[in-house]
C-alpha cells in the first residue's frame, strides 16, 4: 500500500463532487411538482448543501482513513499537511467556472440557453434558484449577482475536504474508539 498521488485525489474529490451535484439534480426534479411551495425548495436545498457536503467530506475522509493506516504500519512518517485544503481549493475552483460563465452569460447573452444545463451542472443550487425566483430559461431575465450567490454556495468546499482528512486520520467515527459514560 503506497501513498494516492495528488491528482488521482483530485479526480476522486471531483467524481464524488459531480455525483453530489447530480444527486441534488435528482431530488430537484423528483420534487419539481412542489416547486412553487417556498418551503418545499429551502428544505430541499438544505438537503442538497448536506449531500453535496457529504459527499465532500467523504472523499477525505476515506484518503484521511488510509493515511492513518499507512502511517500506523509505519510506510509513511506523517500525512502530508494540506494536500486536502488544496485539493479543496481546487475543487472550489472547478465548481466556480460554470457560476462565471452564468455571470458573463448575464451580462452579455453570449450563449442561448445556458440556464437550463447550468443548473443540471449545479445541482446542489438547483433548489436555491427555485427558490430565488428562478424557474425560467430565459437568460435575460436573471440578475448577473445571482451568478455570485451561486458561487458562494461552494465556499465550503476546502473546509469539508480539510475536516474529512482530519477525521479520517484521527479515527473520529471509530465506534471502539467513543467512550460512553453511566447516566447517574
Amino acid at each position: 500500500m503506497q501513498r494516492k498521488p495528488f491528482w488521482k485525489l483530485l479526480i476522486t474529490g471531483v467524481g464524488y463532487m459531480v455525483l453530489g451535484n447530480f444527486m441534488g439534480t435528482v431530488m430537484t426534479v423528483a420534487l419539481s411538482m412542489f416547486a412553487d411551495v417556498t418551503f418545499v425548495t429551502v428544505i430541499l436545498f438544505v438537503l442538497t448543501l448536506f449531500v453535496f457536503y457529504s459527499l465532500v467530506f467523504t472523499s477525505a475522509f476515506k484518503d484521511g482513513q488510509r493515511e492513518r493506516l499507512m502511517v500506523k504500519n509505519h510506510r509513511v512518517d506523517a500525512p502530508i499537511k494540506g494536500r486536502w485544503a488544496l485539493i479543496g481549493v481546487i475543487m472550489l475552483a472547478l465548481m466556480c467556472i460554470p457560476s462565471l460563465i452564468l455571470f458573463f452569460d448575464a451580462l452579455l447573452g453570449l450563449f442561448d440557453g445556458f440556464l437550463i444545463p447550468y443548473r443540471m451542472i449545479c445541482g446542489m443550487i438547483y433548489p436555491l434558484a427555485l427558490t430565488m425566483g428562478v424557474n425560467y430559461s430565459e437568460i435575460s431575465l436573471l440578475p448577473p449577482y445571482f451568478a455570485f450567490i451561486f458561487m458562494g454556495c461552494y465556499i465550503l468546499i476546502p473546509l469539508a475536504a480539510h475536516l474529512g482528512f482530519n477525521a479520517g486520520y484521527k479515527d473520529s467515527f471509530n465506534s471502539e474508539r467513543i467512550m460512553y459514560e453511566k447516566k447517574k
